[in-house]
C-alpha cells in the first residue's frame, strides 16, 4: 500500500520540510529562470524567481554570462509559468544549489519560443549536473517542434553527497556562425526517497536481468532519466510533485497487452511495472499469473503476484526489470517493446501505470549519442597531393616517384602474401573483436595441449579435434577446437564463429576465450563444458543401439528449455540478430549442472533486425535431418528455421532416435521429423515415447511438449512460434511434469497383489482411516475379506482392492497410455480423473467451494433438479448473494471426463456474448466435478419444440 499512499501524500510531505541550516534548501526547489519574486502556476505550485539584487544568495548562485528574456509567445491555452521568462547565452552559464544530501529529482522546462536578439531553433547547447552529462547537442525547439509540442519536460534522478553542492551547468555548442545559445525557463529540484529508484545488493528488490538469471541494483553512482509514465487505469492521475503528468494509455491499447516507446541505443533501461492494491487481490483469488517479454525476450514467466502477495508481507506494488538496448551509436534510436501475457483479462484491474527510466552509461552520460562525423577520404587527398606534386615537378622527379611508388607496391604486397600463409589466412577480425576476443600464440596452445597430445582428445567433428587443455597462465581448464589442415570452408566458418561468439554473452550459449591464427593453424578456444553433448546423453558416445539415457524427463524439459532461451537470445536479443542455422543435439553442450549451451556458430547468419525482408537469401547450409524444408526449397533463411531444427531435437529428447538414423532401411522411417510426424497424424505415439521415459512421463506433460514439438515443424515457417512462445510452453510442460510428480501416487508392487492378464497394477500409499473418510462422503463401501486383500467399490462403479498393509490396488483396464491423449474416446470413463494441481492457475473462472454449492442446492435434493444430460443432472441453486444458478454435476456414470470438463471452464471463461451461455466458475472437490452457470429461466428451446 506504501507506494500509492506516498503518490498522494508526499506533496503535503514535502511542504512539512524543515529547514536544518539557513545555508541549505531542504525542501523543493522550484525556479521560475529569468523573472523575479514569486508566481503561481495554474496548479498552485509557487515558482521563485532567480533575479536579486546580488543575484545570488547563499542556497543559489547563478555563474557566467546570461541574460534574463521574455519570450515572443502568447501564453493563452497553456500555462505561462515558468515557461514566459528564461535565463539565456551564447557563453556558459551555471546555477549552484546547496541542497541537503540524498536523491534527487531534477526536472528542467524548456519553451519553443523566440526571445530577443535569439532566434528560434537556434539553440544548441550541453547540460551538465554534478559528474553527469544530462543532454548533448541538444535543440530544445528542435526537439519540441518534432514532437508537436510548445514545451518539454526532461526528467532526471540523482544522489547528492554530504557536503556536495548541486550544480547544473549550461554550454552552448560552438558553431561556425556562433550564433547558437543555451537557455532553461525552469528548474526543480525535489527530494526522493531513498529507495524509490535506488536499491542495494543486499536487499530482493533488484531489477530482473532480462535474458539473464540475475538482478541489477541502481547504486547511487548511477543516474537516471525518466522517459515515460503510462497510466493505464482510466482515472487520471494528477501532477503530484515529483511524479510528474502521466500519460493515460487508451483503453484498446490496453487491450493489446502491448506497448512500444523509442529509446536510444547504448544504454540500460528500467522498467517498472506498477500494480493495483485491488488488483492484487483479485489475483490473489483468481491465481492469476501473467508472462512479461521485453524486445521479444523473455523477462519473467507465470508470475504468480497473488501468491507472492500472501507469502510475503508488505510486497511492493511495483516489479522492475532491466534491459540493455546495444546498438551502434549511427543507429540512434531503436523501438523498446514491451508485452504481457495474462491467463484471464485482469490486465485492467491489475496493473496500474509504467514507468521507462534510461540508466547512465559508464562516461556518467544520459545525453543521446551524436552521429559520428564522416570520415575523409585519405585516398583522395592523396590523390589530389600527387596530381599537385606532378603539376609542379619536372619530368625527373616525377620518374622517380613513380620508382619508389612500384618498390613499396611490390613489397607490401610480397608482405602480405607472407602474412596471409602464416598469419591469417587472409582473414582479418574486426576492431571490437580484437578487444573481446584475446588472440593466443601457437606455443601456448602446444603447451596447453602437450603438442596436441591425442589423449586429450575429447571430441571429433567437421570442424577438427576438440581437445582439454590447461592454460597456465591463467590456471584454467579449457576447451581448444583445432581446424583440420585441408579444411578450406573451415576458414570462413572460423572467422564467422571468433566474429559472433566473441560478442555472445548468455548462460546458454558457450563462452568463446580466445583463438590462435598462426602458419596455417585456426585454434578457437571455450568454457570447458564436462558433461559432453545432447546427443552423447541421447544416444551413447558411439551411437550403439542399444543404449539407454539417464537423463530423467525432467531433466530433458530443463535442457530444451535452456536451449529456448539461448535461441531466444540469438534470435531478438542481439543487434543483429542472428541465425545459428545448424541446431542439433550434437551443437548442444551440458555443463556438471546439465545446463545446456549452444556452440558451434561456424555457419551463423546475422540479420539487421530493421531489415524490411524478414528472410536472408544464401546457399543451403547445415545437417541433413534438421533442414528446414522451406528453407531448402527457397534458398531463404529465417529465424523459423532454427525453430525447425530445434523441433527436430525436442522430438530426439522425446524418441530418444537421431534426426537421421541410417540403421533404418525405409526412407520414409530414416527421416526423424516425417516419421514423428505420421505417428502423430495417426496417434501412434505410444511409438514416439523412449522406453526409459513412458514410466515417469505424465500424460499432460506429453501433450504440451508434443504440441510444441509440431508447431515447430509446421511447414509454413510464418505458422511456427517464435523461440519465446516456445520457451513459455516448454516451461508449462515441466510444471505439468512437476505438479504430476508430486500429486500422483506412489508406485509400487506386492508379491501378495498380482495383476491378471492384460491387466496393470497401479498400486499406492494410503491410510486405510483415510477410507472411512470418503465413507462420510456418502460414498458407498463395499469391503469383504478376501485373504490378505479387501474389496472396495468406487462411486463410478470401479473395482478396487485394498491390502491390509495399508495399500490400495486399483485395475486399470489394459491401454497404451500416451494414445489415451489422442484416442480418448476409446477410454472413456475408465481411467481415474487427473487433476493438475496448477488447473486453478489456468482459467480466469472463479472456483467455487464445495460445501457452497451443497448449500446452494440444498445437498443436490430432487425438487432442485431441473434436467440431465451427458454430463450429469443439472441442479437449480441459489447462492448466498441471492444469484440463481444452474449447477451442472458430474455423474458417476458418464462417458465424459476431465478433459471435457476443462475444455469447457478453459473456453467458457474466456467468452462473453449474449448469445452464449456464461459460466460463473466451477468447483473441483475429489472426484467431484461441477459447472455453475448463469440461471436461464426459460429452459431450453427443445422443452418447446417437443415438449
Amino acid at each position: 500500500m506504501f507506494n500509492l499512499v506516498f503518490f498522494f501524500l508526499y506533496p503535503l510531505l514535502c511542504t512539512l520540510a524543515v529547514h536544518s541550516a539557513d545555508n541549505y534548501l531542504t525542501g523543493d526547489i522550484a525556479i521560475n529562470c529569468g523573472s523575479t519574486g514569486i508566481s503561481i502556476a495554474f496548479n498552485n505550485k509557487e515558482w521563485t524567481g532567480d533575479i536579486t539584487e546580488s543575484k545570488s544568495t547563499s542556497s543559489l548562485v547563478i555563474k557566467g554570462s546570461s541574460t534574463a528574456s521574455t519570450a515572443f509567445h502568447n501564453f493563452v491555452s497553456t500555462d505561462p509559468i515558468p515557461y514566459k521568462t528564461a535565463r539565456i547565452s551564447r557563453k556558459q552559464f551555471s546555477y549552484t544549489f546547496q541542497v541537503s544530501p540524498g536523491q534527487k529529482l531534477i526536472r528542467l522546462h524548456f519553451s519553443l519560443a523566440s526571445y530577443q536578439r535569439y532566434k528560434k531553433f537556434k539553440d544548441l547547447f550541453t547540460v551538465e549536473a554534478g559528474a553527469f552529462t544530462l543532454l548533448r547537442n541538444f535543440s530544445a525547439s528542435l526537439t519540441a517542434d518534432a514532437l508537436g509540442v510548445k514545451s518539454l519536460v526532461k526528467e532526471y534522478c540523482m544522489n547528492i553527497e554530504q557536503n556536495q553542492p548541486l550544480s547544473i551547468i549550461f554550454s552552448p555548442e560552438h558553431s561556425q556562425s556562433d550564433k547558437t545559445y543555451a537557455f532553461i525557463n525552469g528548474i526543480e529540484v525535489l527530494s526522493m526517497p531513498s529507495d524509490l529508484y535506488y536499491s542495494h545488493d543486499d536487499d530482493d528488490l533488484g531489477a530482473r536481468v532480462v535474458g539473464q538469471k540475475s538482478r541489477f541494483y541502481v547504486d547511487n553512482s548511477t543516474a537516471l532519466e525518466i522517459m515515460q509514465r503510462l497510466n493505464f487505469k482510466w482515472d487520471p492521475i494528477p501532477y503530484l510533485g515529483m511524479f510528474g503528468k502521466w500519460a493515460t494509455v487508451p483503453d484498446e491499447k490496453i487491450k493489446d497487452f502491448t506497448w512500444k516507446t523509442s529509446v536510444d541505443v547504448g544504454f540500460g533501461y528500467l522498467l517498472r511495472l506498477h500494480f493495483c492494491e485491488r488488483g492484487l487481490q483479485m489475483a490473489e483469488t483468481r491465481n492469476s499469473v501473467f508472462s512479461v517479454s521485453i524486445n521479444d525476450m523473455i523477462a519473467e514467466t507465470n508470475v504468480a503476484i497473488g501468491k507472492e502477495r500472501s507469502v510475503v508481507s508488505g510486497i511492493h506494488l511495483h516489479r522492475d526489470y532491466m534491459m540493455m538496448v546495444k546498438g551502434n551509436k549511427e543507429d540512434g534510436r531503436r523501438d523498446l517493446s514491451i508485452s504481457l501475457q495474462l491467463k484471464d483479462e485482469l490486465v485492467t484491474e491489475l496493473f496500474r501505470g509504467l514507468e521507462i527510466l534510461k540508466l547512465s552509461n559508464h562516461d556518467n552520460s544520459l545525453a543521446s549519442p551524436n552521429p559520428s562525423p564522416p570520415r575523409r577520404s585519405s585516398k583522395s587527398a592523396t590523390v589530389q597531393n600527387l596530381l599537385s606534386f606532378f603539376g609542379h615537378g619536372n619530368a625527373i622527379a616525377t620518374g622517380a616517384v613513380i620508382i619508389i611508388s612500384l618498390v613499396n607496391i611490390i613489397t607490401y604486397k610480397l608482405r602480405k602474401i607472407w602474412e596471409d600463409n602464416c598469419t591469417d589466412s587472409g582473414y582479418k577480425p574486426s576492431g571490437l573483436t580484437e578487444k573481446l576476443c584475446r588472440p593466443f600464440s601457437l606455443t601456448e596452445i602446444q603447451s596447453a595441449t602437450e603438442n596436441f597430445n591425442d589423449a586429450l582428445v575429447i571430441g571429433r567433428g567437421g570442424f577438427g579435434k576438440v581437445y582439454r587443455g590447461f592454460i597456465s597462465k591463467e590456471q584454467k581448464i579449457v576447451a581448444i577446437k583445432r581446424l583440420k589442415s585441408n579444411s578450406r570452408q573451415g576458414a570462413r566458418e572460423f572467422w564467422t564463429e571468433v566474429e559472433t561468439l566473441s560478442q555472445l554473452q548468455h548462460t546458454n550459449i558457450i563462452s568463446l576465450i580466445g583463438y590462435c591464427n598462426e602458419c596455417q593453424e585456426m585454434i578457437l578456444l571455450y568454457e570447458y563444458v564436462p558433461s559432453g553433448t545432447l546427443a552423447d546423453h541421447l544416444f551413447g558416445l558411439s551411437g550403439q543401439s542399444d543404449y539407454h539415457s539417464s537423463l530423467s524427463w525432467e531433466q530433458r524439459l530443463r535442457i530444451c528449455t535452456g536451449v529456448g532461451r539461448g535461441l531466444d537470445y540469438l534470435h531478438t536479443g542481439t543487434d543483429q540478430g542472428i541465425i545459428h542455422r545448424d541446431i542439433k543435439a550434437s551443437n548442444i553442450l551440458l555443463d556438471e549442472n546439465l545446463e545446456a549451451k549452444i556452440s558451434d556458430f561456424g555457419l551463423a547468419k546475422a540479420r539487421k533486425r530493421n531489415r524490411v525482408q524478414s528472410y536472408v537469401s544464401t546457399n543451403v547450409k547445415g545437417t541433413y535431418g534438421y533442414f528446414d524444408p522451406d528453407y531448402f526449397r527457397t534458398r531463404r533463411l529465417r529465424r523459423k528455421s532454427d525453430t525447425y531444427a530445434f523441433g527436430v531435437v525436442l522430438l530426439e529428447v522425446l524418441c530418444e532416435r537421431p534426426a537421421l538414423d541410417r540403421r533404418v532401411e525405409e526412407d520414409k522411417q530414416r527421416i526423424l521429423a516425417i516419421w514423428a510426424q505420421d505417428c502423430i497424424s495417426k496417434g501412434e505415439i505410444d511409438r514416439l515415447v523412449a522406453p526409459s521415459l513412458r514410466a515417469q512421463i505424465s500424460p499432460e506433460s506429453l501433450m504440451t511438449f508434443l504440441e510444441v514439438a509440431k508447431r515447430c515443424l509446421h511447414d509454413e515457417p510464418n505458422k511456427r512460434p517464435t523461440m519465446a512462445q516456445v520457451v513459455v510452453q516448454l516451461e508449462s510442460a515441466l510444471e505439468q511434469q512437476e505438479s504430476s510428480k508430486s500429486s500422483a501416487p506412489e508406485i509400487t508392487s506386492s508379491d501378495s497383489v498380482v495383476p491378471r492378464a492384460g491387466e496393470t497394477l497401479h498400486s499406492i500409499n494410503t491410510e486405510i482411516e483415510e477410507m472411512s473418510s470418503v465413507d462420510e462422503q456418502n460414498m458407498p463401501l463395499s469391503l469383504t475379506e478376501r485373504s490378505k486383500m479387501v474389496q472396495y467399490t468406487e462411486p463410478s462403479g470401479r473395482e478396487a482392492q485394498v491390502y491390509k498393509k495399508n495399500k490400495i490396488a486399483y485395475k486399470l483396464p489394459r491401454f497404451r497410455l500416451w494414445n489415451a491423449l489422442w484416442k480418448r474416446a476409446n477410454i472413456i470413463k475408465k481411467t481415474h480423473l487427473s487433476i493438475p494441481a496448477h488447473f486453478g492457475e489456468e482459467v480466469a473462472s472463479y472456483r467455487f467451494d464445495l460445501a457452497t454449492i451443497v448449500a446452494a442446492t440444498n445437498n443436490f435434493s430432487q425438487p432442485n433438479k431441473i434436467g440431465e444430460g451427458g454430463f450429469g443432472p443439472v441442479y437449480k441453486g441459489l447462492l448466498s448473494t441471492g444469484q440463481e444458478v444452474a449447477v451442472k454435476r458430474l455423474a458417476s456414470n458418464s462417458h465424459q471426463s476431465f478433459i471435457e470438463f476443462k475444455n469447457e471452464v478453459l473456453l467458457l471463461s474466456k467468452l462473453q456474448h449474449p448469445n452464449l451461455i456464461k459460466l460463473l466458475g466451477y468447483c473441483i472437490h475429489g472426484e467431484e466435478l461441477i459447472l455453475v452457470y448463469e440461471f436461464m429461466e426459460n429452459k431450453s428451446l427443445d422443452a418447446y419444440l417437443f415438449g
